[in-house]
């Protein structure tokens, strides 16, 4: 009906607007480099350099999950209160990341448990925030909320979040042991993703010898 599809269609302008005004946000903070010859400037651009990677970071972390979101709500037709909830959780987790981010950027010397706390949160953010786009997208598709949507789209959105839930969640007791645990964010959902991609090359193949 008309109603349902207008108030879709409010739930996923409303998110758009939340995505928007935080990741604005990350570049508010951001440190302007100072100097006034270029080897000084270069100097300060270095010595900030933890910022403008931590941006970068964080930009391309909200980006995808922005992406994620719009791939599957231009399918949906209507919505639920516990679809609500849902996003608004995950909406939660969006707007905190200009916190967590600043968080990765605390100056000064501290113990491998405080760092570990800092970075773990980061972590812990994503975890929840592709936890809850999983949580969407099977709610979608067990309510017959977007019945337009493409069974691939949905299994590869279901896999993006479980890799990235994998990635992110498995950093977090290692961080307590290891400072630059922060590299599996990137290894462990790159790796699982051509694992997967491998698997599905090869099955098709592997089908009529069998």
């Amino acid at each position: 009906m008309d109603y349902e599809a207008r108030a879709a269609d409010r739930l996923t302008l409303f998110s758009d607007a939340v995505v928007a005004i935080a990741i604005t946000l990350l570049a508010i903070d951001l440190p302007v480099p100072e100097g006034h010859a270029v080897p000084e400037f270069w100097s300060s651009v270095r010595h900030d350099g933890g910022h403008y990677a931590a941006f970068l970071i964080s930009f391309f972390v909200i980006a995808g999950a922005w992406r994620d979101h719009h791939d599957i709500f231009r399918y949906v037709r209507r919505v639920d209160s516990r679809l609500r909830t849902i996003n608004t959780f995950w909406l939660l987790m969006i707007v905190l990341n200009p916190f967590a981010t600043r968080l990765l950027t605390v100056p000064g010397h501290e113990t491998l448990q405080v760092h570990a706390l800092r970075f773990g949160f980061y972590a812990l953010l994503q975890v929840l925030a592709s936890a809850a786009m999983f949580a969407m997208v099977a709610r979608m598709v067990s309510h017959q909320l977007a019945p337009d949507l493409p069974q691939r789209t949905a299994i590869d959105l279901a896999r993006q979040s479980y890799n990235l839930i994998l990635g992110f969640g498995l950093s977090i007791p290692v961080f307590f042991v290891w400072s630059n645990a922060w590299i599996l964010w990137i290894v462990i959902p790159l790796v699982v993703g051509r694992w997967r991609h491998y698997r599905r090359r090869r099955s098709p193949s592997d089908g009529p010898g069998r």
